[in-house]
């Protein structure tokens, strides 16, 4: 593809900033337009604030002065240092003259340069009755010996989708199981800060938890000072988490949380479901029903423009899936996380 240069995105640059959101606008646009849209202010202010704890870097594929592709890449910073993930995206109408084949020359070689020997890269993937999708991404990495790693699978969930009587009894029952042992506490925004020590321990323990598939990765250690920073940067791309969680009255320890992330935005109809995680010793309570249900509520009281929330769980992961499915969450697709690894 002539006249193709592969840049690093300047954020100050605000014609080429509106250009890769054109990308990611368009890609969406042809590929996935069930799912929820990209969001300007969000993809602006998030290369102005990179996630704490990350190295992050976006870098376009310019012809003829267009932007017609987008890698966004991360690179964790303080466990996994072997790790890289990326994001690529191109036109619709400028696929199949090499530029995602160019960004991807560009990923692997920036992230072998800074040591890292296990990379990724997500795609679309149908799943059971869901939305078909094209295949076109799968094969593009297959072809470049990347495998399938992790399947995680999107579902979507109207904040209306259980009847009143319904989500009442449910919410009941739960109750009822979780017993007087625990005080449910619930926010919007920052977590309070004589919760933040005790937030940082069980976020500490999430990829510990949840479903990895084939991919080689370590817990992250969330320390307060972490924990503080990613609400500062929250704050300043307008995503406002909704949180409800479960703290153990004889402890005084959270054991069990959920978040919802809405934006501020009173144009955008959709939110997005945390990981939901209750600590093994406080298991067999239906604390995770509970906390999901408090924090429905809360969604439809605080922000009554979101009219659907997506959450994706790997396909193993099945005591999630079950509650999901409980609440009224149906399959829309599948995300496929697409691994290649290289000697040290």
């Amino acid at each position: 593809m002539s006249n193709l240069e592969i840049l690093e995105l300047d954020p100050a640059d605000g014609d080429l900033v509106s250009g890769a959101f054109e990308v990611l606008r368009a890609s969406h646009a042809a590929d996935h337009p069930d799912n929820p849209a990209p969001h300007e202010g969000k993809f602006a202010k998030g290369l102005i604030h990179p996630t704490p704890g990350e190295e992050e870097h976006t870098f376009i594929a310019v012809k003829d002065g267009t932007v017609v592709g987008i890698a966004e890449i991360g690179l964790p910073m303080r466990e996994n240092l072997h790790f890289g993930w990326a994001s690529i995206h191109v036109r619709p109408d400028r696929r199949r003259q090499g530029a995602g084949a160019a960004l991807l020359d560009h990923f692997i070689a920036f992230t072998r340069g800074r040591g890292r020997t296990e990379l990724t890269l997500d795609t679309l993937m149908t799943w059971e009755d869901g939305v078909a999708r094209d295949k076109a991404g799968q094969e593009f990495l297959e072809k470049r010996g990347f495998k399938l790693a992790l399947t995680s699978i999107n579902r979507r969930c109207a904040v209306d989708a259980l009847d009143a009587d319904t989500e009442q009894r449910l919410l009941e029952k739960a109750q009822s199981a979780a017993g007087d042992d625990y005080e449910i506490v619930s926010w919007l925004g920052r977590t309070p800060e004589e919760l933040v020590e005790t937030m940082a321990r069980i976020d500490s323990t999430i990829l510990a938890e949840v479903p990895l598939g084939d991919l080689d990765l370590q817990p992250e250690t969330i320390d307060a000072e972490l924990k503080n920073a990613k609400a500062d940067r929250n704050e300043a791309m307008g995503v406002i988490p909704i949180q409800t969680v479960a703290r153990h009255r004889a402890s005084g320890e959270v054991v069990a949380n959920t978040a919802v992330f809405a934006y501020d935005d009173t144009e955008y109809e959709d939110a997005f479901q945390g990981i939901t995680i209750v600590d093994k010793e406080h298991r067999g309570h239906r604390l995770g029903l509970l906390l999901k249900l408090v924090n429905l509520r809360l969604v439809r009281e605080n922000f009554p423009q979101v009219r659907a929330i997506w959450t994706d769980n790997a396909d193993v992961n099945a005591p999630m899936i079950d509650i999901n499915v409980m609440l009224g969450y149906e399959i829309v697709d599948a995300m496929g996380e697409y691994q290649i690894k290289f000697a040290e």
